[in-house]
């Protein structure tokens, strides 16, 4: 089956940096792109504190890339999409050279990397 990788995606990695009060501050470092197709895998509402947040989980499928690549998304990286972020739960390269890649939008997290 031929995949048509049509979305352009930010791949963004954690850096955790002393905050000067002897904690850490997480800021994203953007780590290059990578032409994807996203998938729609499931969609639902999770109740929390302050209402109900929207929850959409996607399946993208890229070129593979071997394992250790600093350009390999891994979980707690995150993939950017415009307004839309995404943080990377799995992910996993089959047999036909593709890297499928499973992530759920982070609500919020739109700000800049």
């Amino acid at each position: 089956m031929a995949h048509v990788f049509t979305r352009y995606l930010k791949l963004e990695v954690p850096v955790r940096t002393s905050d000067g009060a002897g904690g850490q501050a997480v800021t994203w470092e953007q780590r290059g792109g990578l032409w994807a197709e996203v998938r729609m895998r499931s969609g639902s509402l999770r109740h929390g504190d302050f209402g109900r947040t929207p929850r959409l989980q996607v399946r993208m499928r890229t070129h593979a890339l071997p394992e250790g690549s600093s350009m390999r998304p891994e979980p707690g990286h995150r993939l950017r999409d415009g307004a839309h972020v995404y943080e990377v739960e799995a992910a996993h390269c089959d047999d036909a050279h593709v890297l499928t890649i499973l992530a759920s939008e982070t609500p919020g997290a739109g700000g800049t990397a």
